[in-house]
């Protein structure tokens, strides 16, 4: 595949991500509870990446499962957190300022993870370039947020 389809793509995921973490905050506000919020979430996530799997999967892959290292399976504590926090998150503090600080947050640490080549990740050394542009959005979520 080439890049600049792979750039859309990514675009286009941040802009659903804008859109579907505020419908699962509005799901905890009509049923009260923002931890039922997240179960029906990924009750419908979960039979979603069934079907998806049915259509399209490798099912070969499943016998693998024993070979992830046990420490990545925390990928599915930190999303349901993610999820957890995001609903009710965006109640008290706004979707604005909470993609902000979200967008933020992941720049620094994907600075940090493609640095080091974290879980993987491709090397890519911090430069002083990188370190000025990760600043500056740090300090434009800092005006535009406080």
């Amino acid at each position: 595949m080439q890049t600049l389809p792979l750039i859309v793509l990514t675009f286009i995921m941040g802009m659903i991500m804008s859109i579907y973490l505020p419908m699962n905050s509005s799901i905890s506000k009509y049923l009260g509870s923002s931890i039922t919020a997240t179960v029906t979430f990924f009750a419908v996530a979960l039979i979603t990446s069934i079907v998806v799997f049915i259509l399209l999967g490798d099912y070969g892959s499943i016998v693998k499962l024993p070979n992830v290292p046990v420490y990545l399976y925390l990928a599915g504590f930190m999303s349901a957190f993610i999820i957890i926090a995001t609903t009710f998150l965006i109640p008290q503090i706004g979707a604005r300022k909470f993609f902000i600080l979200l967008v933020s947050g992941q720049i620094l640490m994907a600075i940090i993870v493609s640095h080091f080549g974290i879980l993987d990740s491709p090397n890519d050394p911090i430069t002083l370039k990188k370190l000025l542009g990760a600043t500056l959005v740090i300090l434009g979520a800092a005006l535009s947020t406080s």
